[in-house]
């Protein structure tokens, strides 16, 4: 681990609103009504807002996701993608303790949406964390930061034990994205694509809590910054 210490920057949680879901956490499990927490979470990071995304972003969804360089990355976004595919995402936002889909929105450009990041159950894996940003923010660390605000959630509010995740094994941005929120390889597979109609090489990648904790810890004594 040490020899990758430089790539650690974690960035820290303005604020995760919902009363107090850490307090709440304990006492919500799978039978929790799947609607009751996600519409009032909203995290902040220095440049981010993340939150359950509405209608009325539909068209920008639309316009930053028909991109042949977002879609081919993604297990199940289809291309191209109009206006109907992105209303019916966001009608469709799977809510829950261990189901979260949230906009990701710039705060330099008035709260604008900017991509989504997700945590999902796949695989036997109760969390698996997934994210997209369009192609105009790419380069910028937006991705990093909403993966770290969203890997704090999940073993900050939601007590996770671990997150898993998976990038195309030709999606080197990614792989450095997963490396700096400090997620360690766990080895190669075939993972499904919508865009190739088919299944693709991935790497899997996980985050231990233990793992979590100590470069968490590291940061607030100052090691690594």
């Amino acid at each position: 681990m040490g020899h990758h210490l430089s790539l650690f920057r974690f960035f820290p949680l303005v604020a995760a609103r919902d009363n107090e879901p850490e307090d709440r956490a304990m006492s919500e499990r799978a039978d929790t009504p799947p609607d009751r927490d996600l519409p009032g979470t909203i995290l902040e990071t220095p440049r981010l807002v993340l939150r359950r995304p509405v209608r009325a972003d539909a068209q920008r969804m639309a316009d930053l996701a028909n991109d042949v360089g977002v879609a081919e990355n993604l297990s199940n976004l289809p291309h191209p993608y109009g206006l109907d595919d992105a209303l019916a995402f966001i009608d469709n936002t799977e809510a829950g303790p261990a189901r979260w889909t949230l906009g990701l929105y710039l705060k330099d450009e008035g709260s604008r949406f900017i991509g989504t990041a997700s945590l999902m159950p796949r695989d036997g894996e109760r969390f698996v964390l997934g994210y997209w940003v369009g192609r105009p923010y790419w380069g910028r660390g937006l991705a990093t930061e909403a993966a770290q605000a969203l890997s704090d959630f999940a073993f900050g509010a939601l007590e996770a034990d671990a997150v898993a995740a998976t990038s195309r094994v030709t999606n080197g941005a990614s792989r450095r994205v997963l490396e700096k929120c400090g997620f360690q390889y766990a080895g190669q597979g075939m993972g499904p694509s919508l865009f190739y109609r088919g299944m693709v090489p991935i790497d899997r990648f996980r985050l231990e809590r233990s793992i979590w904790t100590s470069l968490k810890n590291w940061v607030k004594t100052g090691v690594g910054a």
